[in-house]
């Protein structure tokens, strides 16, 4: 008996010995292989981030080319499109339709869209969750095909009661009593002001907003590599609810601190999740900078430098978070002459802070207001990218990475209309002036798409290793 309890104790020994050798083994081999798949992921990042720079300040003009919700969204064709199921999602991102393939045989190199579309919101039905699935389909087919995705966030207000569908505009249903009770409320003030004391309004922006969606952009990309994020655009207008105009009061964050304050923790607790996004920040186009009294154009766009230096936060850790700086701009087609000027005079101003705080600078959100024209040549801006778009890029002043077109869809557009107000923004027509001008500009050496971004990327870690 007493040899048989001395055998069985050599017998657990042994298998207790074995096992925390293979322990070992298997624990040592798990870190090898992670520290690996870190590395490869951080390498992903830096690689996408160094190229950015690169490009940004190749004396050529050399940029992307990205387009709003290119293969998901279209007006080419007999009738507008939109892709709502993620069935008609293909495996092959080269063969995908999209306005811009169907003009050019080519993909842009980033795919722009709205992040709104990746989370269900209380007004939801069954049918939009379906929608949802299809959009994280399409944009992980671009994402895992070498495409960059960089979503703005035209986000929806929370803990108001009459919720309406795009309730993110302050400029529009006049006669909806909804729009009016949001501006007295202020929400988005009330989110900026609560973060700190974490009270009913921060709360539910966490965790109705924050957390969805980074759980949907995880969907995307794990850990966030080849995603761009630019939350909360274009405030210094007054058209969405977390513009300037709506962020003032009694509390004590108000005005840009206030706006600053949401971003800046948005930017923070995505950055945890994700830690390979890139956050970019944008303004409108500061169109109340006076060019008066002003010696030289130099002189104007230091004072578009310094006006978006206002929107910044002052804390260094804080300022770090922001990785791109933008700018959207839009030609109107009733005085093109003075966006020519004055719109490269702004992106001289953003070259010069984007240098200044060592960040990539893009031209964020941009289009030809009235494309539908084209269909009768009658814009004085036909030849909007060549004439203006690639001239501004091309200028020795100006640095931008990227440039990102507006989507191709609109809800105003009427094809029998003699002028729409409004319309789509990358043309439809190859023997049309303006799609001869698209063309042109895409076979430019200077305008970088998919497949060229994809193989330039591949060569370098190729090299690397």
């Amino acid at each position: 008996m007493t040899r048989l309890i001395k055998d069985n104790s050599r017998l657990l020994k042994k298998i207790l010995i074995s096992f925390f050798v293979l322990n070992f083994i298997i624990t040592q081999g798990c870190k090898d292989v992670k520290s690996t798949v870190l590395k490869d992921v951080v390498s992903e990042r830096e690689d996408i981030y160094k190229y950015l720079k690169t490009i940004q300040y190749s004396e050529n003009g050399k940029h992307l080319f990205g387009h709003e919700s290119t293969i998901m969204l279209g007006v080419g064709g007999k009738s507008d499109w939109e892709i709502k199921n993620r069935k008609a999602i293909g495996k092959d991102i080269f063969i995908q339709k999209s306005d811009v393939r169907d003009m050019t045989g080519k993909q842009p190199a980033i795919m722009g869209y709205d992040a709104f579309k990746l989370i269900l919101d209380i007004t939801d039905g069954p049918k939009r969750k379906e929608e949802v699935e299809a959009s994280l389909a399409g944009l992980k087919l671009y994402r895992d095909s070498g495409g960059l995705i960089a979503f703005n966030w035209h986000i929806q207000p929370i803990l108001l009661p009459g919720y309406q569908e795009r309730a993110y505009r302050m400029d529009e249903f006049d006669n909806n009593p909804y729009i009016e009770s949001m501006k007295k409320a202020q929400p988005f003030y009330h989110i900026a002001n609560g973060f700190k004391t974490k009270n009913k309004w921060w709360l539910a922006f966490e965790t109705e907003r924050l957390k969805p969606m980074a759980e949907s952009l995880k969907r995307i990309s794990s850990d966030g590599s080849g995603i761009i994020f630019r939350p909360f655009h274009e405030a210094d207008g007054d058209w969405f609810w977390w513009g300037l105009t709506w962020l003032e009061g009694d509390l004590d964050l108000n005005g840009k601190e206030a706006l600053m304050k949401v971003f800046i923790e948005t930017a923070r607790y995505l950055k945890r999740e994700l830690p390979n996004i890139l956050i970019s920040f944008s303004t409108d186009k500061l169109s109340y900078i006076s060019h008066e009294n002003a010696k030289n154009d130099l002189q104007v766009a230091e004072r578009y430098q310094d006006e978006y230096a206002t929107f910044l936060p002052q804390d260094a850790s804080d300022l770090a978070l922001i990785d791109i700086y933008g700018m959207d701009l839009y030609t109107n087609k009733d005085n093109p002459e003075e966006s020519l000027k004055s719109f490269r005079i702004k992106l001289q101003g953003l070259s010069l802070i984007a240098k200044a705080h060592n960040k990539i600078a893009a031209i964020t959100e941009s289009g030809n207001r009235g494309m539908p024209s084209e269909e009768d040549n009658r814009q004085s801006t036909i030849n909007w990218y060549n004439d203006y778009l690639f001239s501004w890029i091309a200028d020795e002043n100006i640095h931008v990475a990227f440039a990102i077109i507006w989507q191709n869809w609109s809800n105003n557009r009427d094809r029998n209309a003699i002028d729409p107000s409004d319309g789509y923004f990358v043309p439809i027509y190859p023997n049309s002036e303006a799609g001869k001008d698209f063309i042109k500009y895409i076979e430019r050496e200077e305008t970088i798409m998919l497949h060229q971004f994809r193989e330039t990327l591949q060569k370098k870690r190729n090299n690397v290793k």
